[in-house]
């Protein structure tokens, strides 16, 4: 149980700044809102000093900060009541404002300004051209080619509608203050531009959420988010355009690919760790030829690698063709647009849900390539995943290590070059050059890759995989509308993730040993040389 120090600290850290932006929506004033927020933290303080240990520190903020603007507003709208004034119930006179209409307070223009984000662009254009543009009913109607008698009616309709939304307490999504639970992940043929340019800011991100499953028109969505219809529609273009929003129903939207909620992340992970002591069982005598075909091969040669670390790159080298493999069930669906990739979310899992991913990181030149795969719960190979070297120096070396060339050979330069790649690479006292990572052939490579593959247990790690593939897009499809179906195989290619979930059965059981210096460790880089 958290400590109310604890609580208090962790809510100025960070709901606080959020507070005062929340109330700032509200209100539409700097001032209007800092009383608000004041009056609100002090709340939460109060109660979190006295004892409440609430569940969910977030939902109860949020719950707080509505219940006391709800209280804020009711009190606004009866002050209004009985003091009079108010702009919205004042007559139309034709082509000119009266005196009294032209007086309108500045907490009345302020309040109107914000509701002009929860309306129809007919309707707000009319309420922008009067009371903000101070243009006559005449000039409006000549503007937008409308009779006078028509755009009396829309703005009487108008002034209507927004004396509702004032008068009201707005309830703005939760998803406006906390969208950071939230990761994307996309994998195919993407660009800068696609899919990643398309959700860079805050504003893209939290309208997908809001969307995701949830057709909305763009004043739902503005109402929603606190953010102004002309900007709401302006960012809702730019994600149909970029196939990643859908519109539906008419005027309405969804977001047009699927989000996984934790629930079905953290059942989905169930199915993954239920399956590994036999996924790890079959991995671990396949990765056991492996690396005998790699030592039969000379990979050993030259190099300070042995069995046990060659081990670990087998057992995942092993893992990703299985999964290739069992993903032919599971074919991804081209975009909307005819572009070749796929584009998901996932709600983030708390720290009681271990996700243990396990990524394969590569880049390649013609027909070498360099590689690594990374344990993130082990902190396994972190610092060597994306070193800052030269891929064609790295290649380099690689092939003079398995020419058998002597360090005392090399030029002067060719030394400084050599040095600087100590991470992979290092000469003995006599001039041998050694290796600290796999150097396999184009050859060598294909060949492990086909003693895997004809091992007697690969179909059976397959059809492992690809059960608990068919379980997990069952388990998806439990939660996901129509539109987005089509999509959920692609889903799976990446929520079928049992790499770490293997490995730590390796580790468990003592098949796998863990490196002094996880972090620093070269176990699993390797490169091919064509």
């Amino acid at each position: 149980m958290m400590t109310s120090e604890i609580l208090i600290r962790e809510y100025v850290s960070e709901f606080m700044e959020k507070v005062y932006y929340f109330c700032l929506k509200k209100t539409g004033s700097p001032d209007g809102a800092s009383d608000l927020a004041q009056d609100i933290s002090l709340g939460i303080i109060s109660s979190l000093s006295k004892g409440a240990q609430p569940e969910d520190l977030a939902a109860y903020v949020w719950r707080s900060a509505r219940n006391r603007y709800a209280d804020y507003s009711e009190n606004r709208r009866k002050a209004r009541e009985r003091d009079g004034g108010d702009v919205y119930e004042l007559e139309l006179s034709g082509d000119e404002k009266d005196p009294e209409e032209s007086a309108i307070l500045s907490e009345q223009l302020s309040l109107l300004r914000r509701e002009l984000a929860f309306i129809s662009e007919e309707y707000r254009k009319i309420i922008v051209a009067f009371y903000i543009d101070d243009r006559s009913v005449k000039d409006i109607a000549s503007s937008l080619g409308l009779p006078e008698n028509t755009v009396k009616s829309k703005l009487f309709r108008a002034r209507k509608i927004l004396k509702e939304g004032i008068d009201m307490a707005r309830e703005f999504g939760p998803k406006s203050y906390k969208p950071e639970n939230i990761s994307f992940v996309a994998s195919g043929h993407i660009t800068p531009q696609l899919p990643w340019g398309a959700v860079g800011t805050m504003f893209a991100k939290n309208v997908l959420i809001e969307a995701s499953d949830n057709p909305s028109t763009v004043e739902e969505l503005a109402v929603a988010l606190g953010i102004a219809a002309p900007y709401m529609q302006e960012q809702i273009d730019a994600l149909v355009n970029a196939t990643l929003l859908k519109a539906v129903d008419g005027k309405k939207y969804v977001t047009d690919f699927p989000i996984v909620s934790a629930g079905k992340r953290a059942e989905a992970v169930e199915i993954l760790k239920k399956s590994a002591p036999k996924a790890a069982e079959y991995a671990d005598e396949i990765a056991e030829d492996a690396v005998k075909k790699l030592i039969d091969m000379g990979c050993t040669d030259n190099s300070s690698l042995d069995g046990s670390s060659l081990k670990w790159y087998a057992v995942f080298a092993t893992l990703v063709d299985a999964e290739n493999d069992s993903y032919l069930n599971f074919k991804r669906e081209p975009r909307s647009n005819g572009d070749d990739w796929e584009f998901y979310g996932f709600e983030e899992l708390g720290p009681c849900v271990a996700q243990n991913f396990v990524s394969y990181n590569n880049s390649g030149e013609c027909d070498n390539f360099f590689g690594t795969f990374v344990m993130h719960s082990r902190d396994l190979c972190v610092n060597t995943n994306a070193p800052n070297f030269n891929l064609k120096n790295v290649i380099w070396a690689a092939k003079l290590i398995r020419s058998g060339k002597n360090y005392n050979d090399l030029t002067g330069h060719e030394k400084t070059v050599f040095d600087s790649l100590e991470a992979f690479f290092h000469a003995e006292p006599d001039g041998k050059l050694v290796s600290d990572i796999l150097i396999m052939s184009g050859d060598e490579y294909e060949a492990v890759k086909s003693a895997i593959k004809a091992h007697p247990k690969y179909e059976k790690l397959v059809g492992t995989m690809r059960k608990n593939g068919e379980d997990i897009l069952e388990l998806l499809k439990s939660e996901s509308n129509l539109y987005v179906k089509k999509y959920l195989p692609g889903v799976v290619n990446i929520a079928n993730h049992i790499r770490g979930f293997v490995a730590e059965e390796e580790i468990a059981a003592g098949k796998l040993s863990l490196p002094e210096d996880p972090a620093n460790s070269t176990a699993t880089v390797h490169v091919i040389l064509g």
